[in-house]
Formats: C-alpha cells, structure tokens, sequence
C-alpha cells in the first residue's frame, strides 16, 4: 500500500495495530503558502498528557512555525510555552500576566508575529480552571467562549502572521477573522480520549 508524501513528512501505517507512525524528514525555513493552497494534513499518535506542547508530534509541530518565540503571544500558557508573551489565569503558572484571557487581548499593544491558542476545550474544562483559582464562571465564557478571546486577539496579529490552534475540532480562528487553513494536525491518545486537533492558519487580511 503506498500512502501520499505530505510536504516535508510521510504517514507509515503499521497494519498489524492500525497505527499512524509519523516520519520525519529534514526540512528548511518555512515559507506562508500561496493563498488557496492545499491544507497539509497529518496524524500522529502520542500518549495524553496535559503539558500540551511537550507532546512530541506537537512540539515538531510548533517548531516548524514558531522559531525563538519572539513576537509570539500565548493568552492560555500553562506551562513549557515557548511564546515570548505569555499569560495565564492562574497565578502559580509561569506567565508574564496573570488575567483572563479576554483582559490579556485587550491591553496588548502592537502588531505580533503569532499566536499558540491553547484554550481550555470544553466549558467543564473552563469551569475546573476557575474552581482551581477560587474564581466563579464568568457569565460570557458560558457563552462565547473562546470566539470572544479570537475576536480580540485576530486585529493584532500581522498579515502574514501565524495561529496555531488547538482543541477537540478544526475550527481555528476562520476565515471571517481573516484566516486561512494550511495544516491541520491529529493527535489521537488511544481508547478513551479524545483526539488532540492543532489546526495553523496563516493571516490574509
């Protein structure tokens, strides 16, 4: 069976387990697609873990695009982010800023090369972040969380600039915040979990 080059990686499938191995070639600087290229899209398995950008396929991922990190903001750090503007709601975490993602958007100044959007995925998620820290839900995370941190964070991102985004879905940021999709990577965890999904969207306008 052959399985179709993407790019600078190629898919094996090992047909005894039904897995997707990723093989990593040597690759160069990369260069924003021309507008209305094909989505690059690829899998790879990897065990859960919480530290998201340690994940293997992940941090391969992250480091196609993102470099030293410079001009690169982060408003759901956690830890190990290599953005060099970070934020977190919880104040033991290790950020520059420790507010609400919304608040964080709203007061940075500038124009940035890119953004690691790596939100809680679910409102359960959102609420266990609150309870952690002593917070009560906000009523509009109940409701337009994380569209209401995109809408905020998409005008000071430059064009041609970067997000790189993960959850449950391929949503992103969207072609109505000026986006456009060229990769999307799949991080399945085994029986149990749900697949981690990084979608990366280059700035058009």
């Amino acid at each position: 069976m052959q399985v179709r080059n993407l790019k600078n990686k190629r898919l094996n499938i090992d047909m005894q387990h039904n897995l997707f191995s990723e093989v990593e070639t040597t690759s160069t600087c990369i260069k924003p697609p021309v507008m209305g290229s094909t989505v690059e899209i690829s899998r790879a398995w990897a065990m859960p873990s919480r530290h998201t950008f340690l994940i293997k396929p992940i941090a391969k991922l992250i480091g196609k695009y993102i470099n030293d990190g410079k001009g690169w903001i982060d408003p759901f750090t956690g830890e190990n982010s290599p953005a060099e503007i970070t934020n977190d709601i919880n104040p033991l975490k290790p950020a520059k800023y420790h507010l609400h993602a919304k608040e964080f958007a709203a007061q940075l100044e500038g124009i940035y090369e890119g953004v690691l959007f790596d939100p809680p995925y679910s409102l359960r998620q959102v609420k266990e972040c609150y309870d952690a820290i002593g917070v009560k839900l906000f009523q509009e995370d109940t409701q337009r969380f994380p569209q209401n941190v995109k809408e905020l964070i998409s005008p000071k991102i430059k064009i041609g600039g970067v997000a790189i985004t993960f959850g449950w879905n391929s949503q992103g940021f969207g072609k109505n915040l000026g986006f456009e999709l060229i990769e999307i990577l799949l991080v399945p965890h085994g029986r149990g979990h749900n697949d981690t999904i990084i979608t990366v969207e280059i700035k058009r306008r």
